[in-house]
């Protein structure tokens, strides 16, 4: 079978000279990419890299992200993605429990990466990536690594002979631990193996109907599946260009996808929004774009007719997670009449909907009638294998072959899914439950609602208050003008109505876009403490 080493080989091999990537001015053909990662993998085996040995990646996005996670491929190592603003502590912790031989990191987080060392002794292999052209923004941190760190470029340049052993792998080799956000407690680290990324790429090769004519933009964080194993990997599968940015910004991706003729973009509903409503985007030609995928949130219906109008007519919108990877997709040809939904399985996706009790071991045949409420089950080649060391874990979501995601959807008549939200956000006012996605709904039909996200906020009288967090792009919208539109709204029954509203600017996100409600619940607690209230 394929694994994602045999994957780059074969594009390498029909594609040499096609260009690969292009970050920061720096362009590579697949045969210069090609030799970058042969480079850095002979010189990781020469620092004493094997197979299975664990390599941490602590990067922002950039071309350096992609030849260390190839070259782990390569080796056989498996891959740490890790996210690059996580604490020394938070990083500290993923090292620790994965058990990392090696950290490659930017040298704008040498600050982070030194209390990390001391954190951790044993861990001794460093390789410090220099930024390309990308200021640290502290102009008081000495970015010079220390002088037993590596540097990642002097690595590549130097290693002038190719004799490292490169194994034999299958489809069961583990290829990376990626470990999820931790929106429910502790990050878990699910294993991926070669077969279940190529599933995952082939996948969407299939679903988005990429070509080696497609140029992609990278905006999402290769450190997420969403943004490697379901994005850059699948590119990569059928020799399309990947243009880089190193840091996202809407002026500059809307110029990026005008200078590099980009046809496909992976973008969060938030950043969508944030290029729209830029004044560079009436100035910016992107008539090169055939398709836009995202997720992890609900676009006003407003808002998407004029991004189907003014930006893209082909809009996915997509459900996915870091054990399975995109398993719901809504295509274009639904984006406006099944707004709201996350589509139907993906090719290679079996899905079910199964009563949702977390006192009892559900089986996977206790289905749900459809529009009930209840827990998504997901089957494919895709799932992960297991959290690596974490048998208590894996064993409440892996069961005979499912994966029990945690998150709540009905499916409807047509076979569409809807999500209502995480089983543990959850509402349960005066007695009744409510789902914090039907509120929202609601709210993102709001004139002058841009985001919205709903949680319930500890009330004496009713055990939780439905409270709302709303970005607003009408300054004049009050809380009053929105209680009164969910009032006349025939969607909400007077329960489920939010008792207060909060304006924020932003609303917390993941990398993948889902909106982080504990810290907005820590927000509330914060001020009723400060308030005395």
């Amino acid at each position: 079978m394929l694994t994602i080493t045999s994957l780059f080989e074969n594009t390498v091999a029909k594609y040499p000279d096609r260009l690969a990537l292009v970050c920061a001015g720096t362009r590579y053909t697949y045969a210069q990419w090609d030799t970058r990662v042969r480079g850095l993998a002979q010189a990781l085996f020469d620092l004493g890299v094997r197979q299975t040995d664990r390599v941490a990646i602590f990067q922002k996005t950039s071309d350096a992200t992609a030849t260390a996670y190839l070259a782990c491929q390569l080796l056989g190592a498996i891959a740490v993605p890790m996210n690059y603003r996580l604490s020394a502590n938070e990083a500290a912790f993923i090292l620790r429990d994965a058990g990392a031989r090696a950290l490659i990191y930017d040298d704008t987080m040498l600050p982070v990466v030194a209390k990390i060392e001391q954190a951790l002794p044993d861990l001794r292999l460093y390789v410090c990536v220099t930024e390309h052209g990308e200021p640290s923004g502290d102009e008081s941190v000495d970015v010079h690594a220390p002088l037993h760190h590596h540097n990642f470029d002097a690595l590549i340049d130097s290693t002038r002979h190719r004799d490292a052993p490169l194994p034999t792998l299958s489809a069961d080799d583990i290829s990376a631990l990626v470990y999820t956000s931790g929106t429910t407690g502790r990050p878990k680290g699910a294993i991926h193996t070669h077969g279940n990324d190529v599933a995952i790429a082939t996948n969407c090769v299939m679903e988005y109907s990429l070509t080696s004519t497609d140029s992609a933009l990278h905006i999402a964080p290769l450190y997420h599946v969403g943004g490697m194993q379901a994005y850059f990997i699948p590119h990569l599968m059928v020799g399309a260009a990947n243009v880089v940015l190193p840091r996202y910004d809407p002026q500059r991706t809307l110029a990026a996808i005008a200078q590099h003729r980009i046809t496909t973009l992976f973008a969060v509903p938030t950043q969508i929004q944030d290029m729209l409503f830029h004044p560079a985007f009436a100035q910016t030609d992107h008539s090169s774009l055939r398709m836009i995928t995202t997720g992890g949130a609900a676009i006003p219906a407003a808002t998407m007719q004029r991004v189907i109008d003014e930006f893209c007519a082909n809009i996915y919108n997509g459900y996915g997670m870091t054990e399975a990877s995109l398993t719901l997709l809504l295509h274009p040809r639904d984006a406006l009449s099944r707004l709201g939904s996350c589509g139907k399985p993906t090719l290679i996706s079996t899905c079910r909907i199964v009563t949702n009790d977390p006192e009892r071991a559900v089986p996977a045949t206790e289905s749900v009638a459809p529009g009930e409420v209840g827990q998504l089950i997901v089957r494919g080649p895709q799932l992960a294998r297991a959290y690596w060391n974490n048998p208590v874990e894996t064993a409440k979501k892996f069961r005979d072959g499912w994966l029990y995601t945690g998150d709540l959807f009905s499916v409807d008549a047509g076979g569409y899914f809807h999500f209502h939200g995480r089983a543990d956000d959850m509402i349960v006012s005066g007695g009744e439950n409510i789902y914090p996605r039907e509120v929202e709904e609601v709210l993102y039909h709001c004139p002058g609602v841009q985001e919205a996200a709903v949680i319930g906020v500890p009330d004496a009288k009713w055990g939780q208050a439905v409270t709302a967090f709303v970005v607003r792009n009408d300054a004049h919208l009050t809380e009053d003008a929105i209680i009164a539109f969910c009032k006349a709204s025939d969607d909400l029954a007077p329960y489920k109505r939010p008792k207060q509203v909060l304006f924020v600017d932003r609303l917390p996100l993941n990398p993948s876009g889902k909106v982080l409600r504990r810290e907005l619940a820590a927000s509330v607690a914060h001020d009723q403490l400060r308030t005395g209230t």
